[in-house]
């Protein structure tokens, strides 16, 4: 029995539906400043226990009482329950958001919850339009922004938003959408 090494195993399947000879250009994740954002309000209900800690015992004594006791553990227990499990939600949302390119197309792979997600593809043969965009002052400052590519197909938009380096990507995208063969092009999109 033939054993594939783990290099050709990852070469070959990346992502679901990867052809054999697809060529991973790159594979993009929103920008880490999104992520610290949605961590530092993830530390704002941290904070809310640990002042609840701290001040409840001198303004609300009554709390730490029986049976009020009992009750404020089984709450905070499940405060914190929620708490470790938000900080997991946000990681692998964030995570599993993922854009592909390839020599032959590009993959959008958006998990808007843990049990929902949703993976448009666009064939670089289908694109009239790739536009990056950077607006605001903490995306123009940390450099990440959106692409947006006009497709000639059903969905006129396919949008990854907030990424690093969006100009990069967009020009990338549009050096490999000339790299193709012009009989590989959408009618009326030749040169």
């Amino acid at each position: 029995m033939y054993w594939p090494t783990l290099k050709q195993h990852f070469k070959q399947n990346l992502f679901p539906g990867q052809q054999e000879n697809e060529e991973v250009y790159l594979v993009i994740r929103q920008h880490w400043f999104v992520f610290a954002l949605r961590f530092a309000l993830w530390l704002l209900f941290v904070a809310i226990l640990v002042l609840a800690d701290q001040y409840l015992p001198h303004y609300a004594s009554f709390i730490f009482v029986s049976p009020y006791q009992e009750i404020y553990a089984l709450l905070k227990s499940i405060y914190l329950l929620f708490l470790i499990l938000g900080l997991l939600m946000l990681w692998v949302i964030y995570y599993l958001n993922v854009q592909i390119v390839t020599n032959e197309r590009v993959v959008d792979i958006d998990q808007h919850s843990l049990i929902h997600h949703k993976i448009s593809e666009v064939y670089l043969s289908r694109m009239q339009d790739v536009t990056a965009e950077v607006k605001g002052f903490f995306p123009t400052f940390l450099n990440y922004g959106n692409v947006h590519i006009q497709t000639a197909g059903e969905v006129e938009r396919f949008v990854f938003s907030r990424i690093p380096n969006p100009t990069a990507v967009s020009k990338l995208i549009s050096d490999l959408y000339d790299k193709l063969p012009p009989e590989a092009k959408a009618p009326g999109l030749r040169e």
